[in-house]
């Protein structure tokens, strides 16, 4: 359970990205997943035990490059030259901006609170997340592990964040849908709101705003 939040105490939200900001996960599947082998004709079991057998996390925090990680499994299953097609559907499948708690922003900001992204994506997606999706103009800074070379839960990620901002662990409140990011917030003083499928009533009630849908 949530517990009450020291709504005077908060001047900065970091918001997750995947499952928060991104209305993109279903279920615990991702939205680029659901129809990869029908669309490009790719085995998707090939390509994710592939990626997601540890590679992808080295990508995560910038000791691997996603799109050469791509590419060598590309190449090894008749899918040459076609990197950067996969990437692209990748990215563009999983665009899926909620829209209902990027419309707590605004009334936020009226109260002097700052948003920024704390998002466990690597470097490109990142890039996409803040260009093509225009995520860059939405929020003050993205944090992504990719940039940063530490992910979500360390709790160094979370100190990297109140150095880059200076400002103190009690004054942050972190927004995210996986319960160890919340429990490693809260053990550096941080509040956090654990945002778990539908809880879009509970976070607006949390946060003392009206319901926006």
């Amino acid at each position: 359970m949530t517990p009450p939040l020291d709504l005077e105490a908060v001047r900065v939200i970091a918001w997750d990205f995947d499952g928060v900001l991104n209305n993109n996960i279903e279920n615990g599947v991702f939205a680029w997943s659901r129809n990869f082998e029908q669309d490009l004709g790719l085995s998707l079991h090939s390509f994710s035990s592939y990626l997601f057998a540890g590679r992808f996390q080295k990508a995560m925090v910038g000791q691997a490059c996603l799109l050469e990680l791509v590419t060598e499994w590309a190449e090894a299953n008749a899918a040459a030259g076609r990197a950067g097609e996969i990437l692209d559907y990748w990215f563009e499948r999983d665009a899926r901006p909620d829209h209902r708690t990027l419309a707590l922003f605004e009334p936020l900001k009226a109260r002097g609170v700052r948003h920024v992204m704390a998002t466990n994506n690597e470097t490109h997606r990142t890039s996409y997340i803040e260009t093509s999706m225009g995520f860059g103009d939405l929020v003050e800074r993205i944090f992504a592990a990719g940039r940063m070379g530490i992910a979500k839960p360390d709790t160094d990620y979370f100190a990297h964040i109140e150095e880059a901002l200076q400002v103190a662990p009690e004054n942050f409140l972190l927004v995210d849908d996986m319960e160890e990011n919340v429990t490693a917030a809260r053990s550096r003083g941080w509040q956090a709101f654990h945002f778990t499928e539908g809880a879009h009533d509970l976070l607006e009630r949390s946060l003392g705003l009206p319901k926006t849908a």
